[in-house]
């Protein structure tokens, strides 16, 4: 029985991560199918490939031989649909996008959907992140973008461009402001209700200006990402310093005042250096550089 190259797609990706939730995950499949895959891989091989234990994935000896065999034909597979584009007028295939929850919900998508119409050869895989921070795996996407501020340590390998700036502002309701008032500036901040991130997002340059007022508040609510931040401000629980791209799109949000440049970031676009740039990974950076300046 010929071996299928799906199969050999999903044992790649699990010897990489070592792990088969992880490995469900990119691969946009359900645990069991993964395990599915593989059982029918080590049956027309007619060689058992991994161990599960419960620290993850172990590969046999006869795995570890197959893994570097799979990768390096990944590797000829993404070559191959690289000269394709090159060959053809128009580009085509997929391109693996990471970014931030927060800008995924509140800043690509609308960009991301003009790109679809204008290239419906090329598909979008838009893999989200739970902070912008984290270094962005090689082997599991072509383009990132990340919210970076001064001295963000992670990407120094990676090369891109920097699309704009990410100012932030605090934000509150307009019935929140109605009861306890608009405050003007960090120093009126004493008399209100905050909302903030955990201390894991202490770091942030806004986080640090706002545990550095004088006479600042313990915050009432604390968040664990961006977007349960606004959700806590969109139901009246208090003020929150906001990206301004992702709190001036909601309706029921309305601007105290400014913080500093300083205390927002670059939007940057980002891809490691050492990987084959292909025409549709060129069509999608050169086109989401045009739109997204625009936007913020």
């Amino acid at each position: 029985m010929p071996v299928d190259w799906d199969d050999l797609k999903v044992f790649a990706e699990l010897s990489t991560s070592r792990s088969l939730g992880d490995a469900a995950q990119r691969l946009g499949l359900h645990r069991s199918t993964v395990l599915r895959r593989i059982e029918r891989l080590e049956q027309q091989l007619g060689n058992r490939l991994v161990i599960r234990s419960h620290d993850g994935i172990a590969l046999t000896a006869a795995g570890e031989r197959l893994a570097g065999r799979a990768e390096r034909m990944a590797e000829e597979a993404i070559a191959v649909l690289s000269d394709a584009d090159i060959e053809h007028a128009r580009p085509a295939g997929p391109v693996r996008v990471a970014a931030s929850l927060n800008l995924c919900f509140g800043l690509l998508q609308p960009p991301i959907a003009r790109f679809c119409n204008r290239f419906p050869e090329i598909s979008v895989d838009l893999i989200a992140t739970t902070d912008g921070f984290s270094p962005v795996a090689a082997e599991h996407i072509d383009i990132a973008f990340r919210a970076l501020e001064p001295g963000a340590k992670g990407h120094e390998n990676m090369i891109g461009r920097r699309l704009g700036s990410l100012p932030v502002a605090v934000f509150g309701t307009d019935g929140y402001f109605h009861r306890h008032g608009r405050p003007a500036g960090g120093g009126d901040l004493g008399a209100h209700r905050i909302v903030s991130l955990v201390e894991s997002f202490a770091g942030l340059a806004s986080m640090r200006w706002l545990h550095g007022l004088a006479g600042a508040p313990e915050p009432v609510y604390r968040a664990s990402s961006m977007l349960l931040l606004l959700a806590a401000v969109r139901e009246g629980i208090g003020l929150a310093i906001l990206p301004v791209y992702l709190a001036a799109a909601e309706p029921s949000l309305s601007k105290a005042f400014d913080l500093a440049p300083e205390a927002g970031a670059d939007l940057w676009i980002l891809r490691h250096p050492h990987l084959r740039q292909s025409a549709r990974m060129r069509a999608f950076s050169e086109f989401m550089a045009a739109e997204i300046p625009a936007l913020l």
